[in-house]
């Protein structure tokens, strides 16, 4: 049954993704809005898109890196509108109906409806890039990228257990739950069928791990290079202007480098480009985690029209809320407020950034992978390999080692969250962890991080930090091509010689400066956390003894206040405890202390 001031209402609520045009269709079993933010065929590729006999139909968030390929393939057996992704995905559907989804190559959420057979089908990436949120309820399946807008149909009760889990585990958006009890998210890899009122899930992608050793080092490094360099390309298409974030470090720089390489053969693409790329650093000065010295180097060799951002301190409480409503779900930590404040900076000159997400997680570039990998090589007794990699690992291990060192020796307190929370809560919500993280296979434990437990939560910070801004955030790391040759490799090209991302350091030999190609340390888009939280402390505390936090049934409300003072007189480091429940708080006041929607000034349209 047709509802359009639901549909417009919802509409609204997310009309930061595509400020460019909307559209909507309506039948009487589905209702379908379109928000667009134009970035390819600006001028035609207006949604919904129709088949040639108006008989199925799609809307659709994302892009397709490789549709001129596949619209090769099918182009004879249908005519053609636009010059869309769109309209080669619902084409290349109908030719091979759901086995066409595995050919995608690209980020992407979106829902075809046909009418003959009255079935509508949901799609996403296989490594959840574009979100995509859903609610059964009263016969009817409500869906929409962002969980904001489902909640102009109804708003659920939040969800304990998941709140649980994130306080005490850091875990969040490792599972098809949402924060919000009722609402789920479609995971990655998956596609959603609604027939007859029942819904059926079933992932169409698993990625194979087809071992790649048979090549040489050399031949590897090589074919990464080239896939890297491809994937890069690919990610430059449009009609709008293009930039890329840059940290600093080696992800960033990678992106970075591999563009002016291509831009210096003179290649199609550099129109949207420019004469020189645009950069959008953040940056810290006097602070440990200021990497303008790495950014200063990289641009010394490349020119870029470069620009700094440095996210202030007195600057986050402002947004803070804003930032908690544009993310639907509360977040790990105050790191996100750079990414907003880049996003924001860059949105003034740019439409489309490439980022470097995707990166750490399949080629170990966290510090904790070093300790995976060790026990690996003791399990599998190559003892003479255990001792080359633990010597040459030494700095990284002991640099990591020191927090715990001095907790053991009783110089910071360890905080355990789940003593600051209130007794029944915890009785009630209490949950083992989902995943004990795999802690002697280094591919397995990149797998799941990949899946479950890292990477899932940056892409939703990344894609809704990008999109309140209208912007479209785009990561060449996690193309297919590339990602298949690197799950493939073994853990001894991931870490050799006590370097993390060992292939792709020696596959940008040509490309990056030693500064940064030979980088111990790994910062990225932070902030100085627990700086800014002793600093911001009289603001914490207000918070914690406000009566919205005494009222509510999840903490301890003394104990908190005591740990506090711990942290702020220097016994414990833990800034990121205090920042979860801080977050949770502000969730709290965003979406159920109020209509977030008016709080914010969304109106649907006349």
């Amino acid at each position: 049954m047709a509802d359009e001031p639901l549909l417009r209402a919802m509409s609204a609520a997310i009309a930061h993704r595509g400020p460019d045009d909307e559209n909507y269709y309506t039948s009487p079993n589905v209702s379908l809005a379109y928000r667009r933010l134009a970035i390819i065929d600006r001028e035609k590729g207006n949604q919904p898109i129709f088949n040639e006999d108006g008989t199925k139909v799609i809307v659709y968030n994302g892009e397709v890196y490789n549709f001129r390929k596949l619209r090769e393939r099918i182009e004879a057996n249908h005519t053609f509108k636009t010059n869309s992704d769109t309209e080669v995905i619902l084409h290349l559907y109908e030719e091979y109906g759901e086995e066409a989804i595995v050919q995608l190559n690209g980020m992407f959420a979106f829902a075809i409806y046909d009418s003959q057979a009255d079935r509508l089908l949901l799609a996403r990436d296989r490594f959840g890039i574009k979100p995509l949120y859903y609610l059964v309820e009263d016969g009817r399946l409500l869906f929409a990228s962002e969980i904001k807008a489902l909640l102009h149909y109804k708003r659920p009760e939040p969800n304990e257990e998941q709140i649980y889990q994130y306080l005490v585990y850091r875990l969040h958006d490792h599972n098809e739950e949402t924060f919000f009890s009722g609402i789920k998210r479609l995971l990655p890899g998956t596609l959603l069928t609604y027939e007859g009122g029942e819904v059926t899930i079933k992932r169409y992608w698993e990625p194979s791990f087809e071992s790649a050793v048979d090549l040489s080092e050399a031949e590897l490094s090589e074919r990464f290079e080239r896939l890297f360099l491809d994937s890069v390309r690919s990610q430059l298409v449009g009609e709008v202007p293009i930039g890329s974030c840059l940290s600093g470090g080696l992800d960033s720089s990678s992106i970075v480098a591999a563009i002016s390489r291509l831009i210096g053969e003179s290649i199609p693409e550099r129109a949207v480009v420019g004469e020189r790329q645009k950069t959008f650093s953040a940056v810290f000065p006097g602070e440990v985690n200021d990497e303008t010295a790495y950014i200063d180097r990289l641009t010394a060799d490349i020119e870029v029209e470069q620009q700094l951002i440095t996210p202030q301190r007195g600057d986050l409480w402002p947004e803070l809320e804003k930032i908690v409503y544009h993310q639907d779900e509360p977040f790990v930590s105050t790191g996100l407020f750079a990414q907003w404040e880049v996003m924001k900076a860059a949105s003034q000159k740019v439409t489309v950034l490439l980022d470097g997400q995707g990166a750490d997680e399949l080629l170990a570039g966290y510090t904790p992978y070093y300790f995976v990998y060790l026990r690996q090589l003791l399990k599998e007794r190559r003892l003479f390999r255990f001792a080359k990699e633990f010597v040459m690992s030494l700095d990284i291990l002991l640099f990591a080692s020191f927090e715990q060192i001095k907790r053991r020796l009783g110089m910071a307190k360890a905080i355990d969250p789940e003593t600051l929370l209130a007794g029944s809560f915890a009785e009630r919500s209490r949950t083992p962890p989902p995943m004990v993280p795999c802690k002697d296979d280094l591919n397995k434990r990149l797998w799941e991080d990949i899946t479950v437990r890292s990477l899932p939560p940056l892409l939703r910070y990344e894609d809704k930090n990008s999109m309140a801004f209208s912007i479209e955030s785009r990561v060449p790391f996690l193309d297919n091509d590339l990602v298949d040759f690197i799950l493939a490799l073994p853990p001894s090209l991931k870490i050799k010689n006590g370097w993390s991302k060992y292939i792709m350091r020696r596959a940008m030999r040509d490309y990056l400066p030693g500064k940064i190609r030979n980088r111990r340390w790994k910062v990225g888009f932070t902030t100085p956390e627990t700086s800014w939280m002793r600093a911001e402390k009289d603001r914490v505390l207000e918070i914690f003894a406000s009566s919205s936090f005494r009222s509510r049934p999840y903490f301890d409300v003394e104990k908190v206040r005591e740990a506090f003072e711990w942290f702020v007189e220097g016994k414990t480091n833990e800034s990121l405890v205090f920042w979860r429940i801080l977050n949770v708080e502000l969730w709290l006041r965003v979406f159920f202390d109020g209509d977030p929607h008016e709080r914010f000034g969304v109106r649907p349209a006349e």
